[in-house]
């Protein structure tokens, strides 16, 4: 031994029953210290052997080994290092790792993919069962207002004029203006442009064939929506909340034809009164625009408009129109009497009822035209 560093000279056969020596000899030793291992006279070494070598250089990183012979290597070569089980314990551990994570969000996804699934499969069972609910209703409806013509009971004469009164006289003010304005509006918009051709005249086609037979029963129907048909949901809905459909039916009163049939009657005589008050109001407008702003007289105006616009456009329009309040108050039954009993489903209920009236106008509209062009 020398003072500056530990000298360890291995024997012939470096087996397990030396490394014990060999270990008591380093004991002790700072981590730092300088170490030679002398190798000159070993000619076999086993796994044991190996070990404490490697144990060396992953622990005493001043250690060198000197005399090293290459079959010695050769044998170290066929062991891994510290460093190498250092790398692989690191890469084993990223490997495991990754895997971990790997199959973590395979699950993730296969969990979203089914629990997707399952959201979709819900939704499209409620849509299937909203539309059935909605055409049985519909069916109902019909089959309730055929049997009242012949039988004439099961309904309160009064409630069919109250609704009247309600859908008619309290709406024609609100659709006469609108009507007026979307006049206007066509109208002022039409006329630049056909003034840029010279057609001032046509003025009164666009303006006849367009409210009479599109726009008039169009914002017709949606301002009945968003008035009438919101109404209707919210008084049946609170019927259905207050347990008073229940009562009805503890007397032998079928609700849906007690509460549906006057409103559907009552809304099938308002709409043409509607209709024809909308239409004149309506055309006003256009006459209007076309006398002060395109200086076509009320009378020529009127005269070609008459010849673009006959009856059957007028009936065209109060038969859109018709459907479209059969579209609101079946939409309205509907969302009133599935309507979740708590005062916030009243509310819910209502929006509801003004979002699939408006849509289902809509849908109608696209329907008519793909059939009448």
């Amino acid at each position: 031994m020398q003072e500056d560093k530990k000298i360890i000279v291995l024997p012939e056969r470096f087996l397990i029953e030396g490394v014990a020596s060999a270990m008591n000899d380093i004991k002790g030793l700072n981590k730092d210290y300088p170490i030679e291992i002398d190798l000159k006279n070993t000619r076999f070494i086993d796994s044991a052997g190996i070990a404490f070598i490697n144990y060396l250089k992953g622990n005493y990183p001043n250690a060198v080994f000197e005399n090293l012979k290459p079959e010695i290597e050769k044998i170290f070569s066929m062991f891994p290092s510290h460093d190498s089980l250092e790398k692989d314990r690191k890469r084993k551990k990223t490997g495991i790792s990754e895997r971990i994570r790997f199959r973590r969000v395979a699950h993730s996804m296969e969990h979203g993919l089914e629990h997707g699934l399952e959201h979709l499969d819900v939704k499209l069972s409620d849509i299937r069962g909203n539309f059935k609910n909605f055409f049985v209703l519909l069916a109902d409806e019909i089959y309730y207002t055929y049997q009242y013509f012949f039988q004439r009971r099961g309904i309160y004469p009064g409630e069919i004029w109250h609704q009247f009164f309600f859908m008619a006289y309290k709406s024609y003010p609100i659709v006469s203006v609108i009507s007026f304005l979307v006049g206007v509006t066509i109208a002022l918009t039409s006329a630049e442009q056909l003034r840029n051709f010279g057609a001032d005249i046509y003025l009164a086609d666009l303006v006849g064939f367009g409210m009479i037979r599109e726009l008039v029963p169009l914002m017709t129907g949606i301002i009945l929506a968003g008035k009438i048909g919101a109404s209707i949901t919210a008084e049946i809905a609170s019927m259905n909340v207050l347990e008073e459909t229940d009562a009805l039916k503890t007397m032998g009163v079928i609700p849906e034809k007690f509460l549906m049939v006057p409103r559907l009657l009552a809304m099938t005589m308002a709409i043409p009164l509607l209709v024809v008050i909308a239409d004149v109001v309506g055309v006003l407008g256009g006459v209007l625009v076309g006398k002060f702003f395109s200086e076509i007289p009320v009378r020529t105006f009127f005269d070609e408009m008459l010849r673009a616009v006959d009856l059957g456009d007028f009936l065209i329009g109060q038969m859109k129109t018709m459907v479209f309040g059969w579209i609101i108050v079946v939409s309205s039954g509907y969302k009133g009497f599935s309507v979740e009993r708590s005062p916030a489903g009243v509310g819910v209920a209502t929006t509801e009822c003004v979002v699939l009236s408006i849509s289902l106008i809509i849908v109608g509209d696209c329907i008519f035209a793909l059939i009448l062009y």
